[in-house]
């Protein structure tokens, strides 16, 4: 016994039993990574859900604070306020929206003869059209429609993940402190202190960012709806809307929008969508530089590249959800490497929200 337990103390024991131990470790970390990648679409539509108990919590607390109802008759007040706002939309602008986005594509055949039309007129346009006519082609292959046929059963599989966002969300924002003591409890006691700031912190900086988005979205959507009608363009509103709902993804969203009404603006003749794209250009260069600085001074600001990134990373590993929360997951890991990073470890002095 006494030989083994002095081998064991020798420096070749004790480095193969370091070595065993960091093996272990390695293992467990990757095994761990391996679990989370998994997973790793449900964790989104958690930290989804978790988005929206946000936004639910917040406006919860804006009616408790200026009335006497308690927090849950203020958020069962908002579920029905909510409610009753998508009900009366619905019912007043459901016929014209459904009929405008049927407008909408009938009349995307004739942009598409225009551009054809005006392609053919340059040289090389008659390749580009050579071209989109070979892809148009591959879409009657089996394979191809497939492969179309697949997209009805992503839908629906859309239409379930929005469904549990919104009942997780529900109840993340009914009780979210039974869920957030049962993390902190999951770390040693000298540690929960520090835990509980975090969250604080993250919640925090989602919030402000939250409201920075919506302000955000709800200023391009006027100002592109609004300028649409000023230009004659048809579907003003729908295109308003679209450009509204696509401004929450940064960057990338916006130039999505902006595809719909310049296919639109084509079917007006003349130099139509040339001032659409102008009026895309010009909306968005106010939301980048007047409208989002000015809000992100009450939020953690996203540095663009940065932001872009992520979004890039995202999208390409996790498709559309990805790029949906892309932003609010650097806003976490911001937050976080301040705080535990170079706040804690580094011991310098940063502002957090």
């Amino acid at each position: 016994m006494d030989h083994e337990t002095s081998e064991t103390r020798t420096p070749s024991g004790l480095l193969t039993k370091r070595t065993l131990i960091v093996a272990v470790a390695g293992t467990a970390v990757i095994a761990l990574l391996l679990a989370v990648w998994q997973v790793s679409q449900i964790l989104l539509l958690v930290f989804a859900s978790l988005l929206l108990a946000l936004f639910l919590r917040t406006l919860a607390e804006f009616i408790t604070r200026h009335t006497p109802l308690s927090m849950n008759w203020s958020l069962t007040v908002v579920v029905l306020i909510l409610l009753g706002l998508l009900v009366l939309i619905l019912a007043l602008y459901g016929p014209a929206i459904a009929d405008g986005f049927y407008q909408l594509f009938q009349q995307l055949p004739a942009a598409l003869d225009r551009l054809r039309n005006t392609l053919e007129q340059y040289p090389w346009g008659t390749a580009v059209i050579d071209r989109l006519s070979r892809a148009g082609s591959t879409l009657t292959d089996p394979e191809q429609l497939s492969k179309i046929a697949g997209i009805f059963s992503t839908a629906f599989g859309a239409l379930g993940s929005l469904f549990i966002v919104i009942v997780l969300g529900l109840y993340f924002a009914a009780d979210p402190k039974t869920y957030i003591d049962g993390t902190v409890h999951l770390f040693p006691k000298g540690r929960r202190g520090q835990v509980w700031e975090a969250f604080n912190r993250m919640g925090n900086a989602l919030r402000w960012w939250l409201i920075g988005r919506i302000a955000a979205m709800l200023a391009v959507g006027v100002l592109i709806g609004v300028g649409l009608m000023a230009l004659g363009v048809p579907f003003a509103f729908i295109l308003g809307l679209v450009a509204a709902a696509l401004d929450f993804v940064p960057n990338i969203g916006p130039l999505i929008a902006a595809v719909p009404a310049m296919m639109v603006g084509l079917t007006q003749g003349g130099p139509t969508v040339l001032y659409v794209a102008i009026l895309y250009f010009v909306v968005q260069g106010l939301e980048g530089y007047l409208i989002t600085p000015f809000i992100q001074q009450k939020i953690v600001s996203l540095p663009p590249a940065l932001l872009l990134t992520a979004q890039l990373i995202m999208g390409a590993s996790f498709g559309i959800l990805g790029l949906l929360l892309a932003p609010p997951l650097v806003v976490v890991i911001m937050v976080l490497v301040q705080m535990l990073y170079m706040r804690d470890v580094l011991g310098e002095s940063v502002e957090m929200p």
